[in-house]
């Protein structure tokens, strides 16, 4: 059988990693793009992740609009793009042509994103990235760490610790 249908799965990046602004930005654009690359006969459907994926919109054939609260409860400290993936696969509909829109910063802290890429393509999954840009924030690091070297178990001991701050300050020069 052939089919002329398309399943689009949008996945969403709802962790901390993205600031509100960008989130709501994300749903807008996942809404406009539904309305405008809908046709009678295709479905679109939301995944949105943190550590865990959930559905917030099923593959439906009907016009369907991201509501600008997510309502699916998502723990944001960490983003496990590939478990939204495999959920994206397990979602789709076996009569129509299937495609992951992923809209994410791709900052991943758990799962590995590209071997479960690889996957979906190898099953005939299209794949397409609507990167979020975010604008340079400063890092700080750790430099260095100084402990005394004569610690008794349960007696208390200062620690020093050197960081480092990329940010330029305001005299041009990065800080310490």
């Amino acid at each position: 059988r052939t089919s002329d249908r398309l399943t689009v799965i949008y996945l969403l990046d709802q962790t901390l990693s993205v600031p509100a602004e960008q989130r709501q930005a994300m749903i807008e654009y996942v809404n406009e793009s539904i309305a405008q690359q809908r046709d009678g006969q295709d479905r679109a459907g939301v995944i949105v992740f943190g550590r865990d994926p959930a559905i917030e919109a099923p593959p439906y054939d009907d016009d369907i609009q991201v509501s600008k609260q997510i309502e699916s409860p998502i723990d944001p400290e960490y983003t496990n793009l590939a478990a939204a993936m495999r959920l994206a696969e397990a979602s789709f509909p076996e009569d129509a042509a299937k495609r992951i829109v992923i809209v994410s910063d791709g900052n991943q802290n758990m799962g590995d994103a590209l071997e479960q890429a690889r996957g979906l393509i190898d099953a005939g999954i299209g794949i397409d990235v609507r990167p979020v840009t975010i604008s340079a924030r400063a890092d700080v690091s750790v430099e260095k760490v100084a402990v005394p070297t004569n610690i008794r178990k349960g007696e208390p001991f200062d620690l020093r610790i050197v960081l480092y701050n990329s940010a330029v300050a305001s005299d041009g020069n990065p800080g310490t």
